[in-house]
């Protein structure tokens, strides 16, 4: 099969997903919300004043939309700040400058939410706002 009759199948098969994660059941709001809100956590902790501005944006909107006690979002911003404090940024070697590191900032924001203290904060903060969601 030519890669050109291809190309559609593979278009029509990528717009089929609906961003879920298991059983085709979407994320639940609850979830989105707070893991996004520690994604933004950490994007506001980066040196780029363009991934500041973009985190707090993010945050504002997940406090705009959200449902249930702010305050549970302070655990989160508090251990995303630890966290990110401790350096472990994502880099790549850089194929412009052989022998030096590219930061990824994005990508290390993306999965800090699998870091175990962030993810404990998330599981804390899921817990506490689940009624909140369910009205």
């Amino acid at each position: 099969m030519r890669f050109s009759m291809l190309l559609p199948a593979l278009v029509v098969a990528a717009g089929c997903t609906t961003g879920t994660d298991t059983g085709g059941s979407p994320r639940p709001e609850v979830v989105r919300d707070v893991e996004g809100y520690a994604i933004a956590s950490c994007l506001v902790n980066q040196s780029e004043p363009y991934l500041k501005d973009q985190g707090d944006a993010w945050a504002s909107v997940i406090v705009q939309r959200m449902k249930g006690d702010l305050e549970v979002f302070a655990n989160i911003a508090e251990r995303v700040k630890l966290e990110t404090a401790k350096g472990d940024m994502a880099v790549v070697r850089t194929e412009a400058e052989p022998g030096t590191d590219k930061a990824l900032p994005v990508l290390y924001c993306s999965e800090i939410i699998d870091k175990p203290p962030v993810r404990a904060a998330i599981e804390k903060a899921v817990a506490a706002l689940n009624s909140s969601y369910a009205q």
